[in-house]
């Protein structure tokens, strides 16, 4: 068997293995956290400059308010166009130890390196499997 054949599937099923428990952390630490509502009030855009072409990106700026003080939280998420108008309301979940701790309460959001070292996992296992030969029969 071809060392790829058992490289692949190893190292897939290990960041299937970290994606499952990151996952498992943050849900127990959302889970603890308090539902709000917030409204878009801005974004901050970020350009870069790559192969001469520049690309915009867009982190929403949204404020919500805890204990009669307003809060801003900015999304470490971005798009290349804004998904979400000014003055939009928008589902947030804050850290109640510590409200200035929040995020947007959106799957890829409260998941996204979980989500990205899943698919990436996966895609090992697939060459993994793929790569084996089929058992003579």
């Amino acid at each position: 068997m071809p060392t790829a054949a058992l490289v692949f599937p190893t190292l897939g099923g290990g960041l299937l293995l970290l994606a499952a428990v990151l996952a498992v952390r943050s849900w127990a630490r959302f889970s603890r956290w308090v539902a709000a509502t917030g409204s878009v009030v801005g974004f901050r855009v970020r350009r870069s400059r790559r192969n001469g072409r520049v690309r915009t990106y867009h982190h929403p700026q949204v404020r919500y308010v805890v204990d009669g003080r307003e809060r801003v939280h900015e999304s470490s998420l971005s798009t290349s166009r804004p998904r979400r108008a000014v003055g939009e309301a928008v589902a947030l979940l804050y850290d109640p130890r510590s409200p200035d701790t929040a995020c947007i309460d959106e799957l890829g959001e409260k998941y996204f390196i979980p989500m990205i070292l899943g698919a990436i996992g996966a895609v090992f296992c697939g060459v993994g499997v793929w790569l084996v030969p089929p058992a003579p029969m």
